[in-house]
């Protein structure tokens, strides 16, 4: 559906993408976005909205406000399963501007519906479809019978194995063989999950470059739970002793001090950036400039919040530390956990605190 739209460049008035990949509905949301904000010079009629933060007449007051200096509007209200909507009898304010929509406007809906999983296999089977659809609350109810819309299901392996292939070639990427299986065996089918440890891949190997099977077993961790994004997590909560438990965990299992270092650097560098961008209201804005990906944007800002201005920068300076000290340094677990503790408690950099403090 999507690659037909931006083919013809007729976007239709109101898009509604769901499912319970969450990857593919927002890379194909971001597509749709992008392409139809494209001509918007002035940034003034392009609008990213959050369903639990506004309401579904706010969204609609929105979508029916004319352009300026601009042929097109583009809303995208995302986290749509929580909007603020009421249906009343006699009253159905998101039927009425469909029924009606603004020719100037692009309205776009992205949502995780469970009630509605499976439904893209009903379309054919109106009886089914619509009992499905009962299910299903307003006003994304109303969304799937008059909008345009496509369902993004959980991927089967083959799928998945399909998609690797084409994911790691954008990236510039050669997989050995047995890469797709290792990779589902460690971290599951969600493709978001399997997009962390290829972008990790094309890091450590660079551009151009041909992963070994010894590199996918290094990076992508010992487990599902034990692996440097779920450290990254855990630091960026300030959770020392969770943050410890898995370096210790992924240390047991090899030898990876550099390349934690290396996605540490990484990733406070992109949060050094955000310090910046707090005020910018535009997703894939931020995303551009902190070098985020933008389903990341908001761990990304949790984290800014949790760990605050002065202790990222000085995050970057405890890693550079770190990797001198690596050198030279009998101890390297100690190394590594007196970094980590450095950076969630930069005051006083002692794991024995840390746990004292905890306990």
């Amino acid at each position: 559906m999507i690659d037909e739209i931006l083919r013809s460049g007729n976007f239709p008035p109101a898009i509604l993408l769901f499912g319970e990949e969450d990857f593919l509905v927002e890379h194909g949301a971001q597509r749709l976005f992008d392409a139809a904000a494209k001509q918007d010079a002035t940034g003034m009629n392009t609008d990213v909205l959050d369903g639990e933060q506004t309401s579904l007449d706010a969204v609609l007051s929105i979508a029916r406000s004319f352009p300026m200096m601009s042929d097109r509007r583009v809303v995208w209200v995302r986290r749509a399963e929580k909007l603020s909507a009421r249906e009343s009898k006699g009253s159905d304010a998101l039927g009425a501007y469909l029924a009606d929509p603004s020719a100037a406007t692009v309205l776009l809906f992205t949502a995780t519906i469970a009630a509605a999983d499976g439904i893209g296999r009903l379309r054919q089977r109106p009886d089914a479809l619509k009992k499905k659809l009962s299910k299903v609350r307003y006003p994304l109810n109303r969304l799937i019978a008059a909008a345009t819309w496509d369902e993004y299901p959980r991927q089967s392996e083959a799928q998945v194995r399909s998609w690797m292939g084409k994911y790691s070639s954008s990236l510039g990427l050669v997989l050995p063989a047995e890469a797709p299986d290792l990779l589902m065996a460690k971290v599951g089918t969600g493709l978001r999950e399997i997009a962390m440890e290829l972008d990790k891949l094309q890091i450590y190997v660079g551009q151009g470059g041909a992963a070994t099977l010894e590199d996918v077993h290094r990076l992508a961790g010992s487990t599902r739970e034990f692996n440097v994004f779920e450290l990254q997590r855990a630091i960026g909560r300030r959770d020392a002793p969770s943050a410890l438990r898995i370096l210790n965990a992924m240390l047991e299992a090899d030898s990876q001090e550099i390349m934690i270092l290396t996605m540490l650097a990484r990733h406070f560098t992109s949060l050094y950036a955000l310090i910046d961008l707090r005020g910018v209201n535009d997703p894939s804005v931020i995303a551009r400039q902190s070098g985020l990906q933008p389903f990341a944007v908001t761990e990304a800002f949790q984290h800014l919040e949790a760990l605050g201005p002065r202790r990222i920068e000085q995050a970057l300076h405890h890693i550079r530390q770190a990797e001198r000290a690596l050198r030279s340094s009998s101890d390297k677990r100690l190394t590594m956990e007196i970094m980590v503790c450095a950076i969630i408690d930069a005051d006083e950099p002692t794991p024995s605190r840390i746990f004292a403090g905890a306990s």
